[in-house]
Parts: C-alpha cells; sequence; structure tokens
C-alpha cells in the first residue's frame, strides 16, 4: 500500500509517499481503509521529534481517521467489516489502511461524511471537552481564545457560539482577525505587536469568564490577567513552542482556577462524560449546527506538502487529506 513515510527528526524533509507493507490487525485491533485523515500541529511534532511521546523512525504520521472496516483481529466484537468507523490512531493514519485499537474507534453516523469524522479524532474533540467539561463554559460569558485561527481555535469559535458565549479571537494579523470574523468571533485582538492585556481589559471589563490557551509563550500571563474573579484559564497546548510561567499570586488574587486539558487523560478519568461528548458533538456536525472551517485538502501523494504547510503556522483553520 502507500504511505507517507517518516524516516529522520529535526524537520519534515525526509516526509516521502513511498509503498510499504500492508498492515494486519493484531489482537484488540481493527484494520480500516482509510478515507480521510486530519492533519494537526501535533503530527508535525512528533515528525520533528519534539512531541512528549517519541515514536521510533521510521513510521508512518497521522492520528485522526475516518473510514470503512477492512478486517478486524482476535478479540474485537465492536465493528464488523464495511462498518464506517472514525478515532484516532496516535500515528499511522497517512496511508491507505491503518490498524487502530478498536477502543480508539466510533461508529460514523449516517449523515456525517469522512472529512467531517476525522475531525472529531482530536480537534473538535478537545475544543468540546475542555469548553464544555473542563471549562463549564455558560451562556453570556466572555469566552478568549488564544490561536483562534488554528484549528482547535477555529472549533472553538463555532462551539463556544453555539454554547451562547461572547467570542474574543486572539491572533497575529490581519488575515488570521478577518478568517476568525468569517467564523462568527465576536470581537478581535491581533497580539502580534500590540498589549493583550489593555485589549482583553477594554473588550471585558469585569474580566473573562473563560481563556482557552493553545499558544502559551508572551501571551498567557497577559490572558490569565485578563480573566474576572472566578475566571477559569484552560491550557490546550504551546503552539509557540514556549511553555509560559505565570506569577501564582494572580491566581490568589483574582480567584482564578488553573486547568489543563488533555485528550487522552481526560477520557480515561472521564469515560461517561467523554462519551456524552462525543454523541452530543457528533450531533451538531451531522445536522450542521457546526461548520468545519476545512481550508486546505489534500491528496496522500501530497501529504508531505500538508504537514509543511501546517508546520509552517501560517495555515488557517482545518486540513485534510482526501483518500476517496
Amino acid at each position: 500500500m502507500r504511505a507517507l513515510l517518516c524516516t529522520d527528526t529535526g524537520d519534515l524533509t525526509s516526509l516521502a509517499v513511498q509503498e510499504v507493507p500492508d498492515p494486519a490487525p493484531g489482537p484488540g485491533q481493527v484494520l480500516v481503509r482509510v478515507e480521510a485523515a486530519s492533519v494537526d500541529f501535533v503530527d508535525t511534532l512528533i515528525a520533528t521529534g519534539v512531541y512528549q511521546i517519541p515514536v521510533p523512525r521510521p513510521y508512518v504520521p497521522g492520528n485522526n481517521v475516518a473510514g470503512v472496516v477492512a478486517a478486524v483481529g482476535p478479540g474485537c466484537s465492536r465493528f464488523a467489516v464495511g462498518d464506517r468507523v472514525h478515532g484516532m490512531a496516535f500515528v499511522g493514519a497517512f496511508a491507505e489502511r491503518v490498524c487502530v485499537a478498536e477502543a480508539q474507534l466510533r461508529p460514523t453516523p449516517g449523515g456525517l461524511s469522512p472529512d467531517l469524522a476525522c475531525l472529531t479524532g482530536s480537534t473538535y474533540r478537545t475544543a468540546y471537552d475542555a469548553l464544555v467539561s473542563t471549562a463549564r463554559i455558560q451562556p453570556g460569558e466572555d469566552l478568549v481564545l488564544l490561536g483562534a485561527a488554528g484549528a482547535v481555535g477555529s472549533a472553538a469559535i463555532g462551539i463556544g457560539r453555539s454554547l451562547g458565549a461572547r467570542v474574543i479571537a486572539c491572533a497575529a494579523g490581519a488575515a488570521k482577525l478577518e478568517f476568525c470574523r468569517d467564523l462568527g468571533a465576536d470581537e478581535l485582538v491581533d497580539y502580534s505587536g500590540g498589549d493583550l492585556k489593555s485589549a482583553l481589559k477594554e473588550l471585558c471589563p469585569k474580566g473573562a469568564g473563560v481563556v482557552l490557551d493553545m499558544v502559551g509563550g508572551p501571551f498567557s500571563e497577559p490572558a490569565l490577567r485578563a480573566t474576572g474573579y472566578g475566571g477559569r484559564f484552560v491550557v490546550v497546548g504551546f503552539a509557540t513552542g514556549e511553555i509560559a510561567r505565570v506569577p501564582l499570586n494572580l491566581v490568589l488574587l483574582k480567584g482564578s482556577i488553573v486547568t489543563g486539558y488533555e485528550i487522552g487523560d481526560f477520557e480515561r478519568h472521564h469515560p461517561d462524560e467523554a462519551e456524552a461528548n462525543r454523541r452530543a458533538l457528533e450531533s451538531l456536525l451531522t445536522d450542521g449546527r457546526l461548520k468545519p472551517p476545512i481550508t486546505g485538502r489534500y491528496r496522500l501523494d501530497q501529504a508531505a506538502e500538508a504537514m509543511r504547510t501546517v508546520a509552517g503556522r501560517a495555515k488557517l483553520g482545518m486540513t485534510v487529506l482526501d483518500l476517496t
């Protein structure tokens, strides 16, 4: 079969589509014929060797996948050959076929297309879980999104609006802010050269209710300072590559709640809530209440280009490989 192969670390120059042996499902695994796979920033971190979980080379990148069951391994009972499924593989999805743990797959609803289904693997799941279960956002609250033009950020704009929040999108540069406006953001903040703290204070004079931080670095502290009393600051990622260090006296003085969201741990510790969130999210996508901004579509033979584009962080919205 054809697959994108990563043979080196440090950069993305070694990526190339090659012929590789067909995978065979082991115990507890399902073989999926891939129809669509999302290309996410975390895929580039794994490929460049800076992700917290190292992956031996050579390997096939790609986490989030949607497709059709081609075979089931020993001990699998939830799916049969021909079933439509979607879920997370961690690696291996940028290929014509991939083996995925049965526990990491879900049946794909009839009205959900492969390109939308693959986005529920982590992008939309992260945004939904972080807002609904971690931040416990309420209608009418001010929601500040750092990195709002990225994949998780743009998902959070739509979800935040569907939950009745006032969405304040923070991003770098006019093009990204215009993109966020088109997605429905209520307010825009350019943090590329301005005073983020002052801008947020002006927009949220009583303080923001929730901050979702996908970028870290120098933007975390001013966003934390802009929260209101009891505001929830949710750490999701560090797109800048810098882990912020904030003075904890801010938490004391403001009564802030600083917490984090990581998809695997949330699933393990809150399985029932995670399942309820998945069903709610799939319903929002199936009936069209959420419309993902898929701004990049690539074929498998363009997968290396897709990875490099996403790694450059100039990409807006979401990127999908189409293997249909």
